[in-house]
């Protein structure tokens, strides 16, 4: 039987199905048997991949068709669901941002209820906050090396991506911002085949993202025939995580990134109006790490839409191409500290402040005096103590970590830039990290640091443990 043939079959079967009071399946069987079909089985189950759909599904020997089961009961199911993810999609969009990958459930769970009720503008600042600790200059590196790595649309972009992730570590983060903003629309159009190309921005967003969403849709139904209006973005929106995904990167697109300059009152400022007509220089606060998510996430939109699993979806384990990328970050921002500081010095003697940049609110400045007092209290007392100490985060102004290896053990340290750092700071560093050291003089440490099991205080006060001793026991049974 030829596939249209089958189609018109189980539609006639369907439209014959869905007004029926009570499921009876033999019943229904009999329909499928006078259409000429050779049935195999119909059974009754839930299917789905995420959000269940109770179903009844025939299995012939030309292919299997799934109807679902219309009731009130179903019908009110569906209707919370869709509230709920409704709810989220509206947080999402206060924060300018769409359900990530690659973040996990409970980091997703608690930027989303941190957020929840605060205005747009503190709302962004928190999930700013948050993303500090998860998408990291490692993290990045990752997205550019392995993520992009795969995606055939990102084949051009991805050296461009590498040299902007590199200058902006540098301290050239309008140039950076400005290189990357224009490959969004470059990779969509890429996935597209060419007659596509001339269509409009949000056109060709649109047809990418709809044939993502289709093959989402067909893998949630298993490949089965299905009713149209069940493999719709509208019904699997709030069944399906993926069209979940996939719907709300194009909102953020269409009602953000794209959004016409007199519409768009954002507070994230990365909007690509802004930057191509030059009429505010707002664009030049965007967030790189933004840019470099979203560009990995064109990849996965090519993945699905192509169905060739070019674009990991689980977070791939670092390999050496990454390391090395995000080295090479560490080395230039390193340089970039010293040259900060010998540009306020230079200033200072000649008694004027160092010029404010668009994109530098003394962040900079503050990230090279939190490194020059590592180097100086943290890393040579580590080292004379015989610890080889290598750096293993320096993206934020709030804090650097670092970790000391021997032949005994590791030990993971970060020194924050004040002792007066937030206490979910604090928490977070505690995860992994043996020791929270500060600059400067305590300030209301049992406050800042409370429920921290760790080890905190100054680091002008701390003596690291000798490399040789470290994790053996004494005489008395307790460690050296």
């Amino acid at each position: 039987m030829e596939r249209k043939t089958l189609e018109c079959v189980f539609s006639g079967i369907w439209v014959r199905f869905k007004d029926q009071d009570k499921v009876n399946l033999e019943e229904i069987e009999s329909w499928a048997v006078a259409k000429g079909l050779t049935v195999s089985g119909v059974v009754r189950k839930n299917v789905g991949r995420f959000g269940k759909t109770d179903c009844v599904i025939i299995h012939t020997q030309h292919g299997s068709a799934c109807f679902p089961v219309i009731t009130e009961a179903s019908r009110e199911d569906w209707i919370k669901r869709n509230e709920s993810y409704s709810k989220t999609a509206a947080i999402w969009a206060k924060l300018e941002w769409f359900s990530p990958f690659w973040v996990c459930r409970k980091d997703v769970t608690r930027i989303l209820n941190d957020c929840e009720h605060r205005t747009a503008e503190d709302a962004i600042k928190l999930f700013n906050y948050h993303t500090s600790t998860i998408y990291t200059l490692s993290f990045e590196a990752t997205c550019i090396e392995q993520i992009m790595a795969g995606a055939s649309c990102l084949a051009d972009i991805r050296p461009l991506a590498r040299e902007a992730y590199l200058a902006f570590y540098a301290g050239y983060k309008s140039a950076s911002i400005a290189a990357l903003i224009p490959a969004i629309e470059g990779a969509i159009s890429k996935i597209l085949p060419k007659e596509n190309h001339s269509l409009a921005t949000m056109e060709r967003v649109n047809k990418a993202v709809a044939g993502a969403i289709s093959n989402a849709a067909e893998l949630h139904f298993e490949g089965m025939w299905t009713p149209k209006n069940y493999k719709t973005t509208e019904y699997l929106f709030c069944m399906d995580e993926m069209v979940f995904a996939f719907e709300t990167f194009r909102r953020w697109l269409q009602d953000s990134f794209y959004k016409n300059t007199d519409g768009y009152k954002g507070a994230a400022r990365l909007n690509r109006h802004l930057f191509a007509h030059g009429l505010s220089p707002e664009w030049q606060q965007a967030n790189l790490s933004r840019l470099i998510v979203a560009i990995s996430t064109v990849g996965v939109i090519q993945s699905w839409y192509h169905q060739d699993n070019s674009a990991p979806l689980l977070f791939p384990a670092t390999n050496k191409d990454s390391e090395l990328l995000w080295r090479q970050a560490i080395l230039h921002g390193s340089a970039q500290m010293v040259i900060k500081l010998m540009e306020e010095r230079n200033y200072h003697e000649n008694g004027k402040l160092v010029p404010i940049l668009p994109t530098d609110d003394g962040a900079t400045l503050r990230t090279a005096l939190l490194m020059k007092d590592c180097i100086d209290d943290l890393v040579r007392p580590l080292r004379g103590a015989g610890w080889a100490v290598e750096f293993t985060d320096v993206s934020s102004d709030l804090y650097v970590k670092v970790l000391a290896k021997s032949k005994e053990g590791v030990l993971k340290v970060a020194l924050l830039y004040s002792c007066g750092s937030d206490n979910a700071l604090y928490k977070e560093l505690e995860k992994d990290c043996n020791v929270i050291l500060y600059r400067g003089a305590p300030y209301l440490q049992e406050q800042f640091a409370r429920g921290v099991n760790v080890h905190v205080g100054p680091v002008a006060g701390w003596q690291p443990p000798l490399a040789i001793n470290y994790g053996k026991k004494g005489p008395d049974g307790t460690s050296i």
